[in-house]
């Protein structure tokens, strides 16, 4: 399971170089793993295309043209660079993080170092963009960028919160997307989603730290280091004043916010690529080591663990006593939460192709983005593939 690691760390490492460079044509596929969002009955994601997509899953349920009612698509795109084998044109934009929806306005990051807010109404008019009128906006509103964007953008209150590959974190106003503040460089580069608690951003870093920021001025308020000095790359988990956090020393961690030194912490066979999820005292966390952990929130003691067989990138989903797993290979698991249970296995499917993005769940139905850029959608309790939707040029 060492050499799966090696193998994520080195395409992670040459991910920037992929998608930098430009083939014959100026043409460059945009790729991703962005997630969805579910709002208001409608699904919000990124396609493999660079384009951010609002998918109807009940149009969709009766194979409606698209796009059909409430649903749209609108590409990120940005001007190549020219260089040697590139020639002055517009190519797509990959798209990692998942989209966040605030009312009308859909907000996003692209690989090309600019954020974007979309207003559903403009964008399902096909209008120009931005209609500045419907609080479209993206920042910089200059030909300048910011480092590239891989985590999820967050919404509280009037800003948007982005964390940026130059190792700072942004807000912004949300309806006009002006600048409130810029922190201080945090690492050499920032992929988490920050996680905003009260008024306070915290945030995860490469290089082992987390870090609790103002969210009235991005200063410092405590920060913890790991002393292995080996980072983190999914977001902070947090719940009731700890964070907890998966590493790539294998380990995940539970820190008292404003404390020095870890709770606990607990070793796996692997790092721990996705967020995990804690309620009820426990830790939920899936691993590269293709296993499904509940842990003891208070102490960091194995509670039961589901072995999936192929790593899990991305955080499970919790739905009233049960979890739903995706693994890496595409197989969707239904589980049972009871640890005292012996048979958690309620339901098991697979789609067939890879799954690097989160899934969401909605009225009993789970949808799942596949890197064939495809959304599936599956009656996990039925055990079925209810419907496939290519998210292709349409």
């Amino acid at each position: 399971m060492k050499q799966v690691k090696i193998l994520f760390l080195i395409a992670f490492s040459l991910l920037g170089l992929v998608l930098a460079s430009c083939v014959p044509g100026g043409t460059q596929p945009a790729q991703g793993w962005s997630g969805i969002t579910l709002n208001d009955g409608i699904l919000y994601l990124g396609s493999m295309e660079g384009k951010i997509m609002a998918v109807n899953p009940s149009a969709r349920s009766q194979n409606l043209s698209f796009p059909a009612d409430g649903e749209w698509e609108y590409p990120i795109t940005a001007p190549s660079g020219g260089g040697l084998s590139c020639s002055q044109t517009s190519t797509s934009v990959a798209i990692y993080g998942t989209p966040a929806v605030d009312g009308d306005l859909v907000f996003t990051g692209g690989y090309n170092g600019k954020v974007y807010a979309l207003n559903t109404s403009a964008r399902s008019q096909n209008l120009d963009f931005p209609q500045m009128r419907d609080n479209e906006w993206f920042y910089p509103k200059t030909n300048e960028v910011i480092g590239a964007i891989v985590g999820s953008p967050v919404v509280s209150e009037d800003a948007i919160y982005v964390t940026s590959s130059n190792g700072k974190v942004y807000s912004l106003d949300k309806h006009f997307g002006d600048k409130k503040w810029e922190s201080d460089v945090l690492a050499k580069k920032l992929w988490s989603t920050p996680y905003i608690e009260g008024n306070k951003v915290y945030i995860s870093t490469f290089d082992g730290h987390l870090y609790a920021l103002s969210a009235e001025d991005g200063s410092i308020t405590w920060s913890f280091a790991t002393e292995s000095g080996i980072g983190f790359v999914s977001s902070p988990a947090v719940c009731e004043g700890t964070i907890f956090e998966g590493s790539f020393d294998d380990n995940l961690y539970a820190v008292k916010i404003g404390e020095s030194e870890p709770l606990w912490n607990f070793t796996s066979g692997n790092c721990f690529w996705a967020a995990p999820v804690v309620s009820n005292s426990t830790v939920y966390a899936g691993c590269l080591d293709g296993k499904l952990y509940a842990i003891d929130a208070d102490n960091g003691t194995e509670l039961w663990s589901f072995d999936v067989g192929s790593p899990i990138v991305v955080s499970p989903l919790l739905v009233d006593d049960l979890l739903v797993v995706v693994s890496d290979k595409g197989m969707v698991y239904l589980l049972k939460t009871d640890a005292v249970e012996d048979n958690r296995l309620l339901k098991e499917l697979s789609i067939g192709v890879s799954v690097q993005a989160s899934p969401c769940v909605l009225d009993g139905m789970v949808y799942v983005r596949g890197q064939d850029n495809c959304l599936y959608a599956l009656d996990i309790e039925r055990g079925v593939v209810i419907w496939k939707f290519p998210l292709t040029t349409h």
